[in-house]
């Protein structure tokens, strides 16, 4: 009996939110019939279904016969809708992918001359290289190199630094724009990049583009020891990453996640 009413109540809720939906999409009030009719529910239905919605604010009526439209209750709800960040949407597929290699996973975008990390995640392991919301130099990562290869070169220099040499972090450190310019140019003819130790002895990280037509550009990136990132395993990893970045695109409310990254890189 009470798997039968919970099944009855869910049903009325899922009516609801129906004539709810219908009504929010309509680009006038809507008569009764014409809510029966649209939705193929039974009259008495509707009527039942209107008034508590009514009764709550979330149906105004209108006039005799009559007509519908939303109420103040759904205005009121949707003011207080805060729409879910680029984290927030791509966590649970970082860190799978984090657990999944054994790697840190990173994703950002260029801000200026240094890549922002907009997430990331850890593995199950004592391996920690950045935090989220941090700014790293583009220059010398597998994210900011990445994300320059798709520039048209006379933008490239917005992202560099100022002056020549580079600061170099480690005798990796690729120190002049010319050594830069060439190292995009190999990017773009694998599709990934690599920071072989250019910016932290002993770590290496690769980096992939994700599949987006619109900017801002984003990039999903891991980084790992460098013995457990050699060569051999970037071959095999790399599939996973692409894999990887074609799933965050695909994501639910992921394009709704990227108007405040364009907001914020208008901004700067």
């Amino acid at each position: 009996m009470e798997q039968r009413a919970t099944s009855y109540h869910s049903q009325g809720l899922q009516r609801a939110l129906e004539i709810l939906r219908l009504l929010g999409n309509a680009p006038a009030p809507l008569t009764l019939a014409s809510i029966a009719t649209q939705l193929d529910l039974p009259k008495s239905t509707v009527v039942r279904l209107l008034q508590v919605m009514g009764e709550q604010g979330f149906v105004r009526r209108f006039g005799e016969p009559p007509a519908y439209s939303i109420g103040h209750a759904i205005h009121e709800i949707a003011e207080g809708y805060r729409p879910p960040s680029m984290a927030e949407i791509t966590a649970p597929v970082l860190t799978r992918l984090a657990d999944e290699v054994g790697f840190t996973a990173n994703l950002g975008l260029l801000e200026g001359r240094s890549v922002l990390h907009l997430y990331v995640a850890e593995p199950q392991r004592a391996l920690r290289f950045a935090t989220g919301g941090m700014l790293d130099f583009a220059y010398c990562t597998g994210l900011g190199k990445l994300l320059m290869s798709v520039l048209p070169e006379d933008e490239i220099d917005e992202h560099l630094p100022e002056s020549e040499p580079y600061t170099s972090w480690t005798p990796q450190t690729i120190t002049t724009r010319e050594g830069v310019i060439a190292e995009l140019e190999r990017i773009r003819q694998t599709g990934y990049s690599v920071d072989d130790e250019e910016r932290n002895r002993g770590v290496t990280c690769m980096a992939v583009l994700l599949p987006t037509d619109d900017a801002p550009t984003l990039a999903l990136s891991v980084s790992a020891p460098s013995g457990e990132l050699d060569e051999t395993a970037r071959k095999s990893l790399l599939p996973v990453l692409n894999a990887a970045a074609a799933e965050l695109v695909a994501l639910p409310g992921f394009d709704a996640a990227l108007a405040p990254l364009r907001t914020r890189m208008a901004l700067s």
